[in-house]
C-alpha cells in the first residue's frame, strides 16, 4: 500500500492529488497551514472527488487521510519520525505562486527554502520513501518560448519571483539528490485548467480563468464589446487537471525501482489559439471581443490588471514530454483541449450559482 506525504492538499492541484490517491486506497499524511482541527483539507479533498465524479466516504477520510498542521516557517519542525515512518513517496505540491517581485524574498523563502528543508527532513527521517516528487512549472524554462527539452534550465530570461525560485528549487533538489539516497522526480505542469469531463476547477482567475474574469466585469459593465492587447495566433498548452493526476498516478504506482534523477514535462499540448479561446469566452460573457490596444478607462484598468501574465499568454513553447510518455505508457498525439472541452471548461466556470 502507498503511503504518501502530500503537501497542497487544500490547493487545486493537491486536493485533487489526495481524492484520487484516497480512491486507490492509498493512505495520506496532508501537509497544512491554520487548519488544526483538518476540517479545511478534508472539506478541500472532499470538494476535488465530488469534481472528479470520485465518491470518497467520510470513513475513508478520517481512516486514511491524517492532517498535519505545520507553521509559517517551514513543513520539517512539525513532522516527527513517526509521522515519516511509513511514508513510501512524497509529492511537494504547495507553493508560493506570488508574480510582485516585492514579495520575491518570501516566494523564495517558501518555494526553495521550505521545498529544500522538506527534501532533506524526509531523505534523513523516512527509510521507506523511494520518491520525492516535486511538481515545478514548464514555464521555469524561462521566456524565450520554442522547444523545451526535459532536462534542467540555466538560461532564459524569468520574468517574475514564481518563475525564479521554481527553477532555483529544481537546481537545489538536482544538487541535493546527487549526494543522497533520496532520489527526485521534477514534474512539469503547463497551464493548468479544470477537469476535461465535468469541468471543475476552483474559481480563483489564475491562468486561462483571468479572461473569464475580465470579461466577467465587462459584462456587468455598459460595455458589449472588449478591446484586448492579446497575439491571437499564439497557441497556449492547456493541460486538464485529470490529465495531471492521471499521470502523476501512474508515474507513483510504478512498480519497478528508478534511481537517479528524473524531468518530465506534464503537457496537455498546443491546440486552439489564443484568440479563438478568448472570442469563445467572450461569446459566453454576451461580449464581443477584438484586439487592439485599450481605449476605454475600463479596458485600460482591466490590461493593467493582467500585464504581469500576459506574456504567458502571448509566447509559445513546445514543450517535450516523450520522455514522460515514455515511462508511464502513453502517448498522446493530438491536444487535449478542444472547442467543445474549452466551452465545456467556461460553462462550468461561470455557472456562479455551482459550488466552488
Amino acid at each position: 500500500m502507498k503511503h504518501i506525504l502530500l503537501t497542497g492538499a487544500t490547493g487545486f492541484v493537491g486536493s485533487a492529488l489526495a481524492a484520487t490517491f484516497l480512491a486507490s486506497s492509498a493512505k495520506i499524511v496532508a501537509l497544512t497551514r491554520a487548519d488544526p482541527s483538518g476540517d479545511r483539507t478534508r472539506t478541500a479533498v472532499r470538494t476535488a472527488a465530488e469534481g472528479f465524479g470520485i465518491n470518497l466516504s467520510d470513513t475513508v477520510l478520517r481512516r486514511n487521510l491524517r492532517v498535519v498542521e505545520v507553521d509559517e516557517h517551514g513543513f520539517a519542525p512539525s513532522l516527527q519520525a513517526s509521522h515519516l515512518a511509513t511514508i513510501t513517496d512524497v509529492w511537494h505540491v504547495a507553493a508560493d505562486m506570488n508574480l510582485s517581485t516585492k514579495k520575491l524574498a518570501q516566494t523564495f523563502a517558501t518555494n526553495v527554502g521550505m521545498t529544500t528543508q522538506l527534501y532533506q527532513h524526509v531523505a534523513a527521517l523516512a527509510p521507506k520513501c523511494k520518491r520525492f516528487y516535486y511538481i515545478s512549472t514548464a514555464y521555469a524554462v524561462g521566456m524565450d518560448g520554442g522547444e523545451v527539452p526535459e532536462e534542467l534550465h540555466f538560461g532564459g530570461n524569468c520574468i517574475n519571483p514564481y518563475q525564479v525560485s521554481k527553477r532555483c528549487a529544481e537546481q537545489s533538489l538536482a544538487l541535493l539528490s546527487t549526494g543522497s539516497r533520496l532520489p527526485v522526480t521534477i514534474f512539469r505542469p503547463t497551464i493548468v485548467v479544470g477537469h476535461c469531463s465535468t469541468g471543475w476547477t476552483v474559481r480563483n482567475g489564475f491562468g486561462l480563468y483571468m479572461f473569464a474574469e475580465a470579461l466577467k466585469l465587462v459584462a456587468a459593465s455598459s460595455q458589449t464589446s472588449f478591446n484586448m492587447p492579446l497575439i491571437r495566433t499564439s497557441r497556449p498548452d492547456l493541460l486538464p487537471v485529470d490529465q495531471l493526476v492521471e499521470e502523476a498516478f501512474a508515474l507513483t504506482m510504478r512498480k519497478e525501482i528508478v534511481s537517479g534523477l528524473e524531468i518530465f514535462h506534464c503537457a496537455g499540448g498546443r491546440g486552439i489559439s489564443l484568440g479563438d479561446m478568448v472570442i469563445e469566452i467572450g461569446r459566453l460573457c454576451g461580449i464581443a471581443v477584438t484586439f487592439a490596444h485599450p481605449e476605454t478607462e475600463l479596458e485600460s484598468t482591466i490590461a493593467a490588471a493582467m500585464e504581469p501574465r500576459m506574456p504567458f499568454a502571448n509566447t509559445d513553447w513546445q514543450f517535450d514530454r516523450s520522455k514522460l510518455d515514455k515511462t508511464i505508457g502513453l502517448s498522446r498525439t493530438a491536444p487535449s483541449i478542444g472547442h467543445l472541452e474549452l466551452g465545456r471548461l467556461m460553462r462550468w466556470y461561470l455557472a456562479e450559482t455551482r459550488s466552488n
